[in-house]
This record gives C-alpha cells, sequence and structure tokens, in this order.
C-alpha cells in the first residue's frame, strides 16, 4: 500500500471515528430521557453536544433547556396568564432567597407571589453596587439547586465569606450543572397594556408581562480553571430567550448577533409538544443566539454578541430605550461574565463592565474611588458569577 494510501485510508477512519463520536455525543444529549434526567447528568451528557456541534445544535440545545426549566408547576391561586401553572423555575431561589437571608430556601416546587428583583445594571456605579432599592427594571436572578448549594455550602453569600474562601482557592469553580436565570418583567399598566401573545403573572404588587429569560448553564470546567478570563474553550453554555414581539428585538437579531440558527416553526412547536408545554404560550419567545466562548471562531478576532434588549439596553446606543434604531449593541454574555473577580489583596470586586471579544490582563476599569482596576493585577476569577459581586453584603 502506499503512503498516500496509507494517509487516505487513515484520515477516511479518522472522520469516520469522529462522525461516530458527533453521533454518539447527541444521543447521549437529545435522546430519550432529556426532559427528565437530573441537570448534572444533562449538562454533562450534552457538553459535546454544545461545544462541538454546528449552530444549529446549539440553537436546538437553547430550546430544550428552555423547556426543562419551563416545566409547569401547580399554582393555582395565581397562575401565569390565568392558567394556575407557572414555569418551574419561578420556584427556585431569588438572589435576595440567596444572599439576603440565612434562612435555608425550601425546594418545595412552590411558585413564589412576590417579585423579588435584583439590583438594576444602570444602578451599579463603577465597581460597586447602588445601595437604593432596584427600580423599574424587574430583572429577577434564580438559580437551581445545584447552584445554590454550591454558594451557601462554599459560603460565598457574604463578602466575608469570599474573603475567606480566597485564603484557600484561587477561583470559584461552580459544579456542572448549575443553571443561573435571570428574567425580564415590565409592568402593565393603562399606558403600558401587554403586548398580544406575551405571557402575564399577577405578582402581589401588580400585573406584569415576562419580556424574556437569560440562560447560563455549566456545561463542563475549563482545563485550567485559573485563566478563566483568557481562555477561550467552553464552560457556561449561553442563550437569551426574548419575546418575538418586543420593540427593535427584530433590528437586534437582524443587525447585531452574531450566531444564530433559528429552528423553524414547526421545529419549535414539536420539541414543545415533546416537553409537553405545547401551547402555554412559550412559542411568542426564541433565543436571540447562543454564546460559548469570546470569540466567533475561539481565535480572538470577532467578538461574540448576545443579549437582551432589555436586559441588555445599556450597551445598545445611540439611545438606550430604542433597540429599533441602535447602530451599535456592545453585549457579550460570556465576555461581561468572565471579569466578574475578586482581589483578595484589596478586598474589591472588579467593576462592572461590557466588553466584548477576548480579554487580557491589561484590561482594566476605573473604580468608583477613581483607582484604574487592571485585571491582570490580583484578580481571581468568580467563574462568571455577577451576582457574588452585585448581593454579597
Amino acid at each position: 500500500m502506499t503512503i498516500t494510501r496509507q494517509a487516505a485510508l487513515c484520515t477516511g477512519l479518522a472522520l469516520i471515528g469522529a462522525s461516530t463520536a458527533q453521533a454518539q455525543g447527541t444521543e447521549a444529549c437529545t435522546g430519550p430521557g432529556w426532559l427528565t434526567k437530573a441537570d448534572a447528568a444533562f449538562a454533562a451528557d450534552c457538553a459535546s453536544f454544545a461545544f462541538e456541534g454546528d449552530l444549529a445544535d446549539r440553537e436546538r440545545l437553547a430550546w430544550m433547556i428552555f423547556a426543562r426549566v419551563n416545566q409547569l408547576i401547580a399554582d393555582p391561586d395565581r397562575g401565569m396568564s390565568g392558567t394556575g401553572q407557572v414555569p418551574l423555575w419561578m420556584a427556585w431561589p431569588t438572589d435576595p432567597d440567596t444572599f439576603a437571608t440565612a434562612v435555608p430556601f425550601d425546594f418545595s416546587n412552590m411558585a413564589r407571589s412576590t417579585m423579588k428583583p435584583s439590583a438594576e445594571k444602570k444602578d451599579l456605579e463603577a465597581g460597586r453596587v447602588a445601595t437604593a432599592d432596584p427600580d423599574g427594571a424587574n430583572e429577577e436572578v434564580n438559580r437551581n439547586q445545584i447552584s445554590y448549594d454550591y454558594l451557601v455550602d462554599s459560603d460565598l453569600t457574604t463578602k466575608r465569606g469570599i474573603a475567606a474562601f480566597f485564603t484557600k482557592n484561587d477561583y470559584v469553580d461552580m459544579p456542572v450543572g448549575s443553571i443561573e436565570l435571570k428574567a425580564s418583567w415590565l409592568q402593565v399598566t393603562e399606558g403600558s397594556p401587554v403586548p398580544e401573545g406575551a405571557l402575564t403573572f399577577p405578582f402581589e404588587g401588580g400585573e406584569y408581562w415576562w419580556r424574556g429569560l437569560h440562560l447560563m448553564v455549566k456545561m463542563q470546567s475549563l482545563p485550567d480553571p485559573g485563566q478563566m478570563f483568557y481562555d477561550e474553550a467552553p464552560s457556561w453554555f449561553w442563550s437569551t430567550f426574548e419575546f418575538n414581539d418586543n420593540p427593535g428585538v427584530a433590528h437586534v437579531r437582524d443587525s447585531f448577533i452574531t450566531q444564530r440558527a433559528p429552528l423553524s416553526e414547526a421545529d419549535i412547536d414539536a420539541l414543545l409538544d415533546e416537553a409537553g408545554i405545547g401551547g402555554f404560550g412559550f412559542e411568542g419567545y426564541a433565543p436571540n443566539g447562543t454564546q460559548i466562548r469570546f470569540t466567533v471562531d475561539g481565535n480572538g478576532t470577532v467578538p461574540v454578541i448576545l443579549g437582551h434588549a432589555d436586559m441588555e439596553d445599556f450597551a445598545g446606543s445611540p439611545n438606550t430605550a430604542q433597540a429599533a434604531y441602535w447602530t451599535r449593541f456592545n453585549a457579550s454574555c460570556h465576555a461581561c461574565h468572565a471579569t466578574a473577580s475578586y482581589n483578595p489583596e484589596t478586598g474589591a470586586f472588579f467593576p462592572f463592565s461590557v466588553p466584548a471579544g477576548a480579554l487580557h490582563p491589561g484590561y482594566n476599569m476605573t473604580d468608583g474611588g477613581g483607582t484604574v482596576q487592571y485585571l491582570g493585577q490580583g484578580y481571581k476569577p468568580l467563574d462568571f458569577m455577577w451576582p457574588l459581586a452585585f448581593q454579597t453584603r
């Protein structure tokens, strides 16, 4: 056999092996049981599908995650849009449930009736969280039990606990299967009615319509978590679902989002029907895109842009309130969250900023005291977890 024929045969066998491995990864993720398996098992089984597949695979995975967290539970006294049911995530602990109390959260699938918003981004001044109560943004951060238990058990819910944590550790490494969600709500008033097709919920303070859900799922740990600021290897899977008729969302999706592969209406309906939530109203929402790393090809060149027209309005310009007219949208879930970090020497968190693309040690922001803080000067990764900087007391 000639060297050329040998090389061709080896190449062919390698391609067959890769194809077989990809097929096995797909089956492990999307095969029977994907809806009901535990969060950690689902994340581990879907890691290769998320990080080695194409954009269409990632779009399908985003819908699968969306379907899992939106499994319906009973809420006979209220319910979403008068159905007597709410999504599972509405029974998960919020930021206040995690950081503002020492009382253990009761995972009993009982939906909350009060809104528990987190600090609004435009209230975040350089390097610190504003002390005023959150205003009309009404963004709630929710987390599953894997994430909650790790934060509580590691004593990462207070600044004192974080300081103690970093006397023994160089980084936070959330467990595989951790899920962090952020929901956006807008109050229904006479001058701001519910858009047709939007889902609503009657919180104790009034009725609100649901504008979308930001999803981040830990699928695997990095080979070296200490390189979290700079490593293009994926660990978290990101997606942002937005109400399809939200003002300006079509412009944002078409003009700025870099990685989209929308499923057909038939495929979406089939997946939601398979998940047992078809016809509920989730069809009125869709991913703006997905993200797994800083840049499109992982080579540090083209930044991945992903965001929600309301939740990341601070990244749009020229007028943050008019997404339909934006000429720029600098939102990037992975890059923004990557700078969530803590400096054990100074006790400071890295200032909130809006980076897009690959980071480097010289990346910097000015803190509330006017001092320029450099990422590479002693900051330790919080594993993309901004709540540790924003919410700890």
